[in-house]
């Protein structure tokens, strides 16, 4: 009898047990998890458009009140870090290997974004040491030091993504199938985004132009990073399986959004909601309870209601309303001329979003109370438009209103807090495993871990 004496490491492989993943194999869940996360509704519709006004709860409001779930908040903290940066920074070691700066650039790019999320919705929040090996303490940096670090993620993403070396497999890729230069424009206008936040705070003037003069942000709805969702649960937008499939019939669209809407004669009213029982827009008042008159009051449009509304990271229409108040403040080049065009720019990719046809486009660009003639009237109306047009993206709806305090919003009724909130509680098993860290960054906000404490940009 004779035996195999050799290359047993060849014969016994498990091909279904690999030991080396393709970085592309990360992407595609990368950028699932994160939309999931602040899609949800007990997120993005708790405590985001409830806390933007744009929705509503009949029932079970606690989180509309400002009594949020502290479960509901541990989750966002952990899926963004653990499931989301966590695995793109795998992919960019394991890109990086390969020679694909394609893919590394990508990962700067959804780090980034996530990175962004966490310290706007939590203030300081770990950065530097995220990923290093054997630290399970890492500190929390400031959130300037945050912003400065996408910042320069930003900048080298694009840096990466222009050498355009590598594959990027369609199937991976949620966002835009393999299309690098649809990426390139994300990432700089990701850059915009984070620099006009922190502008009340930095001046950004010069690097904001820079963006503009480089010319390589959105430019049509076509370039929106948006992940679209299928027609089935599991895999189908959250707020359909939320309210649809798993049928929570108490989120309605509020008496404030809504009558926004009814005053701008908008063409969007009918897509953004529909009529209540009686065949009217009425809308919910932030904070009331109405058990007993569920159908008295507007739900959400069907559009949005769709499984596969897709679910929005930057939309075009976003870009141009950030254009629109840099070159309104003077940041940029242009002036009031510019600062409307943009304006009008914006609105006009949010109404071909929802659908709108062009001839109403056109009517209602044509009103009067669409124009702005003035400084002070245009970052009003600037601010309006954004706020209409995020309809949908509860946290950051919610994020911008906090930074340009437009529209004139008050707490809800019967409200536990004095203001609406400004930020979520830190997780709540921080104090057990990194407690001086956690210590130290509720010592830099104004009192401490509390919802009303404000972050470093609102200040």
């Amino acid at each position: 009898m004779q035996n195999c004496t050799k290359d047993f490491e060849k014969v016994n492989i498990d091909p279904n047990s690999p030991t080396e993943v393709p970085a592309h194999l990360f992407l595609g869940n990368i950028i699932r998890v994160n939309q999931n996360a602040i899609y949800s509704t007990f997120v993005g519709g708790d405590m985001g458009l409830c806390w933007a006004q744009h929705w509503s709860k009949v029932q079970y409001n606690d989180e509309e009140k400002y009594l949020p779930r502290r479960g509901v908040i541990d989750g966002i903290w952990d899926a963004l870090y653990a499931d989301v940066i966590s695995d793109a920074k795998s992919m960019y070691s394991i890109a990086s290997a390969e020679g694909n700066t394609n893919l590394q650039g990508i990962s700067l790019v959804l780090q980034a974004n996530s990175f962004q999320i966490l310290t706007d919705i939590y203030g300081p929040v770990p950065f530097t040491e995220v990923g290093q090996v054997g630290n399970l303490k890492p500190k929390f940096d400031s959130q300037e030091d945050v912003y400065n670090g996408i910042i320069d993620f930003l900048t080298q993403a694009d840096q990466l993504l222009a050498l355009n070396q590598g594959q990027v497999p369609a199937t991976s890729d949620l966002l835009y199938g393999g299309n690098i230069a649809k990426w390139r424009k994300l990432a700089n206008s990701l850059k915009l985004k984070a620099l006009m936040r922190i502008s009340n705070k930095v001046n950004v003037s010069s690097q904001v132009q820079a963006l503009v003069t480089a010319g390589n942000l959105m430019s049509s709805n076509e370039d929106s990073a948006q992940l679209v969702y299928l027609a089935a649960q599991p895999d189908a937008n959250p707020i359909y399986e939320t309210i649809i499939f798993g049928n929570r019939a108490e989120y309605k669209n509020s008496s404030v959004f809504i009558d926004k809407l009814t005053l701008l004669n908008d063409p969007r009213r009918p897509i953004i909601s529909q009529t209540n029982n009686a065949g009217q827009y009425v809308g919910n008042p932030p904070g009331v309870e109405n058990i007993s008159n569920y159908n008295g009051f507007s739900s959400p449009g069907t559009f949005y209601l769709s499984p596969t509304l897709p679910g929005v990271i930057l939309s075009h229409a976003q870009v141009k309303f950030l254009l629109a108040e840099a070159a309104n403040r003077g940041l940029i080049s242009g002036g009031q001329t510019m600062a409307y065009n943009y304006y009008i720019e914006g609105i006009e990719a949010s109404l071909k979003f929802n659908g709108v046809s062009q001839s109403n486009i056109d009517n209602y660009l044509a009103q009067p109370n669409i124009n702005f003639t003035t400084q002070a009237d245009g970052r009003v109306k600037i601010g309006e438009q954004n706020w209409i047009a995020l309809y949908g993206q509860g946290v950051e709806a919610w994020t911008e209103w906090r930074r340009t305090g437009v529209p004139a919003l008050l707490p809800a009724a019967n409200a536990a807090l004095p203001s609406i909130p400004k930020r979520y509680f830190y997780p709540t098993y921080l104090v057990n495993i990194n407690k001086d860290n956690y210590l130290a960054a509720t010592a830099t906000l104004t009192g401490g871990d509390q919802l009303t404490s404000p972050i470093w940009w609102m200040n």
